[in-house]
Order: structure tokens, then sequence, then C-alpha cells
């Protein structure tokens, strides 16, 4: 047992109290005629129950009555709850009043005070009922706010109001709001027990779960980074000692390939002579060359020098010979007187004009002596070139034995050279080595951090399966078959149109659905008041059997405000609620209503509760028996003798 309803108290301006007792665990009926005030308990419950405005219709129920209150049974003890009648331009208030026991008396109308607020009576209406902390989220790409189910949605399952209980179009109370109708289809799932009570606290879990999994993972990122990098950069080192020689180890894993490495780290390595080739032969020849090469250069340009003297002298001797030549044919005029006419025409010449004969003589002695010299000089050059011609052929030919041993020694160089390159090589890839194993930061063994990232990846799964939006609709989609049977089975108990089809209830949409041969029917499309109202009470029926038998946390009691209604149209209804002009075939349907809502309570005592409001008054012993109110001949819910605000 959850929550059920002992009492429905007022309190009158006055200090007077008047109290409606219930019978928790059975049916109770309040029949009466119209405007006795009904149809405004549900009203008066609702607003006990926090709701944000008081909807008690305005008149003497709102205005001689200046707190209501509810006596509830809990699943442990009791408790009575009061809130303050608003005043007549508020639309609700905050002032509620809370006692808490094994068993709790009325209180007197001087004791009602604030003790609490609607927040703070709304936290233990929520713990009373046995709502936990649940949370829906809404699927991806939603943008509404996560809902977490309270007392209040529990309340739209336990609410059938007059003009409620007759439409086709709403099943639940509070659903003809669209914000209202989204949260119930987000909430039923929890109610239905889809969602499991420690679906937050699993939502919780998980999220540590997944904490913890990324540290383990993000550890483990780390050490496969420092050896996923250190694997490349040792393979690498690897590769290069097998390609010096050092090593011919081929490995897979990064363990053996720094094995292999400080294998090759520890392995000795042979000298190597590096002595130079030949002794002294090494260093000799290229000095020798040095000094051929001078020599050679020396003695090109000695024979250069000697070619232009030799050039230079022929020029002179020709020269000399043509002038020499001229200067022969004064002799010509030996033996004549010199003077002052020229030898030739006889003219007279000027004094200075021309040289005298003797000059000529004079001349032609130094230009031939000259020439002698030149001439006999010639052959002594030609013999100087040739010898130094000579010599350079000498430093040549040892220019190019010179070559030879060189090449000859440079070969066997570069032999011993690549020994030493090796052996250098060698050196430095043990000292590249030497540092990489130094530098290697210690690793601890990652076998038990992989134990707990598989046992941690495993819990996760565990609780993202009972989380999932799939498992959910799973389970949903189970419990609607189930409580589709049952749908089924009642409405064609009450011999309810369409019960001939598997009827369901359409979470999704919150109403009923018949799937008939021509596809599915819903609650809006089927006939007459009387399928509306059987409809609407065995949904609510079926749904507090699941949540009784199942212990879900739904307040335990079921609000029915004249389901007879449409049995008794105006013009049948007498004062007294009679059935007497009502046709046998009306009457029999109201009975067996009447009974099949007597047989679930009963079923389901002492856990369900249901409080009926009426007209009709069925001279039925059982249906008498659970009659606990009256009101006619005056009696109403507000004694007419309150006085009146306003």
């Amino acid at each position: 047992m959850t929550v059920q309803i002992l009492d429905v108290v007022l309190f009158s301006h006055d200090g007077r109290r008047r109290s409606l007792p219930l019978k928790p665990g059975q049916v109770s009926i309040i029949t009466g005629g119209s405007k006795t005030g009904k149809s405004a308990l549900i009203d008066i419950v609702d607003y006990c129950f926090c709701s944000g405005e008081c909807r008690v219709p305005e008149g003497p129920i709102r205005r001689s009555v200046s707190w209501y209150g509810l006596r509830l049974q809990l699943a442990s003890g009791q408790a009575f709850v009061a809130r303050r009648c608003p005043s007549p331009r508020a639309a609700s208030s905050e002032d509620c009043y809370v006692d808490i026991g094994d068993e709790v008396r009325l209180p007197d109308a001087d004791e009602l005070r604030q003790t609490t607020n609607t927040t703070g009576l709304g936290a233990l209406l929520n713990g009373w009922c046995g709502i936990h902390d649940n949370l829906h989220v809404p699927p991806a790409g939603q943008v509404r706010q996560a809902l977490s189910a309270n007392f209040r949605h529990a309340l739209a399952f336990c609410f059938q109001p007059q003009d409620e209980i007759i439409r086709r179009h709403q099943l639940f109370h509070g659903a003809d709001d669209h914000w209202f109708a989204q949260a119930m289809t987000d909430t039923l799932p929890y109610f239905l027990g889809a969602v499991d009570d420690d679906y937050v606290r699993n939502r919780e879990q998980l999220r540590r779960l997944r904490e913890q999994l990324r540290a383990v993972d993000r550890r483990l990122n780390e050490l496969k980074a420092l050896r996923g990098g250190g694997l490349t950069k040792a393979a690498a080192l690897l590769a290069e000692a097998r390609d010096a020689g050092l090593s011919g180890t081929v490995t897979d894993s990064w363990e053996d390939t720094v094995a292999a490495l400080a294998a090759v780290e520890r392995m000795p390595i042979a000298a190597v002579d590096v002595q130079t080739p030949g002794g002294q032969e090494y260093g000799r020849l290229p000095e020798e060359r040095t000094n051929l090469l001078l020599s050679q250069r020396q003695l090109r340009d000695q024979i250069e020098e000697a070619r232009a003297f030799e050039h230079d002298g022929t020029g002179f001797s020709k020269e000399a010979s043509e002038q020499l030549a001229r200067l022969v044919s004064v002799g010509i005029f030996d033996g004549h007187l010199a003077g002052r006419s020229c030898p030739l025409c006889s003219r007279e010449l000027p004094l200075d004009a021309l040289p005298d004969a003797s000059q000529l003589h004079s001349l032609e002695a130094d230009l031939g002596s000259r020439l002698d010299s030149v001439v006999q000089a010639a052959p002594q050059v030609e013999k100087a070139i040739a010898q130094l011609e000579s010599s350079l052929g000498r430093v040549q030919a040892s220019l190019a034995d010179n070559r030879q041993q060189m090449e000859a020694v440079r070969a066997e160089s570069d032999r011993v050279q690549q020994s030493q390159d090796e052996a250098a090589k060698q050196a430095h890839m043990l000292g590249r080595i030497s540092l990489y194993l130094e530098s290697l930061p210690e690793l601890p063994d990652t076998k038990a951090l992989e134990e707990q990232g598989e046992q941690l990846r495993a819990a996760c799964s565990i609780l993202e399966e009972s989380l999932s939006d799939e498992r959910i609709s799973e389970r949903i989609d189970s419990i609607a078959s189930i409580l589709g049977r049952r749908l089924t089975g009642w409405a064609h108990d009450l011999e309810l149109e369409h019960s001939r089809f598997p009827l369901r209830l359409d979470i999704r949409n919150l109403t009923i659905v018949a799937d008939t041969n021509d596809g599915p029917v819903p609650m809006g499309r089927m006939g007459s008041g009387e399928n509306w109202v059987g409809y609407h009470l065995i949904a609510h029926l079926a749904l507090h059997e699941w949540f009784t038998q199942r212990a879900r946390p739904v307040p335990r009691f079921l609000f029915l405000d004249q389901p007879s209604q449409v049995y008794f149209p105006p013009e049948k209804r007498d004062s007294e609620g009679s059935m007497a002009m009502v046709d046998e075939e009306d009457r029999r349907a109201v009975v067996r209503m009447f009974e099949f809502v007597f047989e679930i309570v009963g079923e389901l005592a002492p856990g369900f509760q249901v409080v009926v409001t009426e007209h009709a008054d069925i001279d039925e012993d059982w249906y008498q028996r659970a009659v606990v109110e009256r009101w006619r001949g005056g009696l109403k819910l507000v004694p007419e003798d309150w006085p009146r605000l306003g």
C-alpha cells in the first residue's frame, strides 16, 4: 500500500470542521443530487496534493472554506496534509500543514498553520508514494529537457472527472495539455516498471564506471603510446643494427625488440687496424706529385720565354737584313764629291736634308755587325729550347708514374677505409642503442590494467543494456501486450464495441487501440459514450491492477466522477437517483459496470481504493454498503450555514 485517502476534511472560516470519511482498500460511493459538491472532490484532493492552481469551483465550496485537508493512509503510519484556500484573487496558496504519525487525528481549525510549502509537501508525497530518483532522458536530437517522474505525474492515473471520463480523445486526466501529455508519455515507462527503480542510481553507477574505464583506457593508451612509439624507434634501431651486422634477430613485440637491443649493446666489437697503408709511401707520393707539378710549370714557363726570345730574334734579323740591303746601295756613289746636288737628278739639296755618305756607311757597318750576332745566336736558342722540352717530357713521365702509384695506394686505402667506416658505424650504432635503452621509462606490466578494463567494460555493457532505449522499449511492448490481453477480456465482459478484436494500450498516444481486420481503430474513432466510459474504466483499472500487483509508486486510489452519466440523460434523472426510469438494458449495463469495478477492487484488496461520486443510487446491497454519504435533502459537501467570504 502506498497512499490511500481516509478522510477529506474542510475547515470553515469560523473554525468548524467537515469530514468526509472514505474506505481504504474498498469502494467508497458518494451519491447525491446535482450542485451538492460531488465533482469538487477531485479538485479538492488535487489541490491538497500540490496542484499549481486551485480549480475548486467558485461559490460556497471555495468562499466558505479556509483550509482543505486530507487524512492519508501510508505504507507505514498515517499523515494529515492541509492547504490554505487561496484568497478570491489568488490562484493558489503556498501555506501547507503536515502532521505524520502512526495514527493521526484530525486537527482543529486553530491548529492549522504553515509548516511547509508545496515544494516540501511534494517531496514528502514522493517519498510516501515510493517514487525513487528517476530520470527520463529524451532521445538524441530532441530538444526537451530530461524529466523526473513525481507524485503529480502519478496523479494523472488517479482522477477521472465527470467531463473527462466520457471523452473519446482523452484517456488520462490532464492529457488535454500537450506538455503534460508528453510528460506522461515520458514518465509512464517508469510507473509501469519498464524503467527500473534503480534507473538513476544505475545511470550514476554507469557514469562512474565509464569514468573509471576512461581512466584505465587513458593509462593503457599512454603506456601503449610509449610502447608503440618505442616499438617504432626500437624496431628502427634493431633494423639498423642488423644492417651493420650487429644482430640477426627479427622481433614482433616491443619487449622482444628491447631485449634484442640489450643483447646488441652487450656485444663486443673487434678492434680494426687504422694505420696508413704502405708506411710513409702514402704521404710521399702526394708530396712528390706536388714537386713534379711545380717543375712542370717552371719548365713550361722557361720554354715559353725561350720561344718568345727566338721569335723576337727572327723578327729583328729579317728587318735588319732589309735595312742593310738598302744601305749597301750607297756604295755606287763612292768617288763622288760631296755636294749639295742630288746624285741622281743634280738638283740642289738643303744642307740638312740627307745624311752624307760617310754616315750611311757607318750605319751599314753597325747594322751588319748586329745582324751577324743575331744569326750566330739562333742555333744556341734552338738548342736550349730542345733541352727544356726534353726535361719537360721527363717530368711528365714522372707524373704519370706518380699517378699510377697513387691510384694503387688509394685502392688499398679504400679497402682499409671501408673497414674503418664499418667499425665506426658499429660503434655509432652501439652508442645510439645504449642511449635509447638508458632513456626508456620504467613501464609497468599492463596485464592487471587490461583485466581491470575488461571487467569495467563488461559492467558498463550490462548497465548500458539495462538502460538502453531498446531494452526499455522491449519492456514497454511486453507490458503493453500483457495489459492488452486484460483489456480485451474486460471489454468483452462489459460488451463494449470492438471487444471481439485485440485491444492494446497505445502508450505513445495515450489511448486504447483495437486492432481490427481493417487496421487499427483508436478510441477516438469508436462510437457512443457507453464505449468511451467503458474503455476509460478498463484502462485505468488495468493500470492500477498492474501498479498494485507490482508495487509500483502510484497512489492506490482512483476517483470516478459519475461514470453512469451516459445512462442517465437529464430527462431521466430524478432527485433520488433511482434507476426506475432507466431502460432495463441500460440498467443492466450500469450494474454490470459497477459490479466490474467492485470485482477488481475486491481482487486487489486492501491494496486499491476506488472513490465514486454518483448521481445514481442503485438498489443493490453491495452498492448500498459502499455508500459513505448521500447528499440529498439539504446535505452537501459544504454545510449551508458556513459563513462565506466576499
